[in-house]
């Protein structure tokens, strides 16, 4: 008869071997499935990798790798929230992992920026531990840092993080290109160009590389180079509106406005026949090739494609409507222009141009003191404007004072209001200081040629400020990404159609 104490060690024995042998058994199948949840990634079966990636956690708890790419998977099929769950248990599971740090704090940032309630200090917190996790620089990790310092609108210290990752080791290229948006945005040119230039040198030869390089450069009063880069831009992908309406401005700050127009035309035809920044340009090109009636065609389209949204076709409108002798039209367009919300200083001056033509004096005047109101009392031309409806109502020392504010406040760089001050001191017999300001202005025109400023085709700021930011980057790590050797994990993988 068997000792009871020989078999009770025999039978420990049996389920600690069945146990080990259950455990490899779940083992082996979690990298098996891990093993074709990166194959199916890779073969950009996103929602059958999830799968894999889910089986593999189940058997293997604790695999790392598993539960980081299991995040990345489902970031990229747009489950931001369980994405963010899944980093946070890598995050558990390794809580001094730089990478997994990085990891969760992109994911986090990333979803702030599509939930407002998900906004929170966390995504800088993540990764600055991520940084200082490390024993050198961590590029990819201060890569992010940037980005989510410049979404913060604190472009200095954005500047300053992606320099740091750009002096690290193998830092993404896009890092300069980020670069020179941050330094835009503090208006160093300069600094911009040079960045956006060493980001194509680097490898970041994209379309966004170039079209922000050509921004800058417009915003450089460099149209030449401008337009070579928006070219290279439209080379790498046709259908790209915004580079071709770039290729459209470099040329017409150029004074090329045949070629602006087709640019202009072929950027429309590339948004299917509807965009309206470029339909308001088309509208300018015509004002600058002295066809008033087509750049009010073009105008009112622009505003009819975008009533709030492009206030400035307003402005433009009404003007051409002056240069037609259609006043009335171009009062109307104005008080459009405020009714639609765009109540400020520059429209209520505007307007009072617009009411000079043909309206009594005492409105126009209502409509600068407004201008000057909005303005905090700093309006040179309103200034101006005011003095003139004064004059016309015989308020002879109001006006004088009101151009005098508007020279003051211009620097002595209105000759007109020079001009209108003489007459004005003239009417009060005030010779010598009337004689002085008329010099004034006859010196500017001798000097010039001219009172006025002549057409010049100016850059508008909603195309200035629209750079290309690079996104975010992850980690998951040589061991997750790297390729499966000969003989490794030898599965075979069916992609389901």
């Amino acid at each position: 008869m068997p000792n009871h104490r020989t078999s009770v060690a025999s039978a420990v024995r049996r389920g600690r071997n069945a146990n080990e042998a259950a455990f490899g058994q779940s083992e082996a199948q979690a990298r098996e499935a891990f093993a074709r949840g990166r194959a199916l990634r890779a073969g950009g079966n996103l929602e059958h990798a999830i799968g894999e990636f889910r089986f593999a956690v189940k058997l293997d708890p604790e695999s790392l790798d598993a539960y980081q790419l299991l995040g990345l998977s489902l970031r990229d099929f747009g489950d931001l929230r369980e994405a963010v769950r899944m980093f946070r248990t890598a995050a558990t599971l390794a809580p001094d992992s730089a990478s997994v740090r990085m990891n969760l704090g992109v994911a986090l940032f990333e979803l702030g920026k599509f939930f407002a309630a998900s906004r929170t200090d966390e995504p800088l917190k993540m990764l600055n531990e991520a940084v200082e996790l490390t024993p050198k620089p961590y590029a990819k990790a201060l890569y992010n840092l940037g980005n989510v310092h410049y979404a913060l609108g604190d472009h200095a210290n954005a500047a300053h993080a992606y320099r740091e990752a750009i002096a690290a080791e193998n830092p993404p290229p896009v890092a300069h290109r980020n670069l020179g948006n941050a330094l835009a945005r503090r208006g160093d040119l300069p600094g911009a160009i040079a960045a956006y230039r060493s980001a194509v040198r680097h490898g970041d030869s994209t379309v966004a590389a170039f079209h922000d390089l050509g921004a800058a450069l417009l915003r450089g009063k460099e149209p030449a180079e401008a337009e070579a880069a928006f070219r290279a831009a439209v080379a790498e992908r046709p259908t790209d509106g915004e580079s071709w309406r770039g290729v459209g401005i470099a040329l017409a700050m150029r004074g090329e406005y045949e070629p602006a127009r087709e640019a202009f035309e072929t950027a429309l035809a590339r948004r299917g026949g509807s965009f309206p920044e470029v339909t308001f340009d088309l509208g300018r090109l015509y004002v600058a090739m002295e066809q008033p009636e087509k750049a009010v065609a073009q105008f009112a389209r622009a505003i009819q494609e975008s009533p709030n949204g492009n206030g400035t076709a307003y402005f433009h409108l009404s003007r051409v409507y002056v240069m037609l002798r259609q006043y009335h039209e171009a009062v109307r367009a104005l008080r459009d222009l405020i009714a639609a919300g765009h109540d400020t200083a520059r429209a209520h001056y505007e307007l009072g141009i617009a009411q000079m033509q043909c309206e009594p004096p005492y409105i126009a005047e209502a409509s600068f003191r407004t201008a000057i109101d909005k303005a905090n009392d700093t309006y040179p031309e309103a200034w101006h404007r005011f003095g003139r409806v004064l004059m016309r109502q015989n308020k002879l020392e109001q006006a004088i004072s009101a151009f005098r504010k508007a020279i003051e406040q211009a620097n002595g760089e209105l000759p007109e209001a020079h001009k209108d001050l003489g007459q004005a001191l003239y009417r009060r017999s005030e010779f010598k200081a009337a004689d002085e300001a008329l010099n004034t202005a006859i010196r500017h025109e001798r000097n010039t040629g001219r009172l006025m400023s002549p057409f010049r085709w100016e850059l508008e700021d909603d195309f200035a400020l629209r750079l290309r930011q690079a996104a975010c980057v992850y980690d998951v790590g040589d061991e997750a990404e790297a390729p499966l050797e000969s003989g490794e994990w030898s599965v075979k993988v069916e992609i389901e159609n």
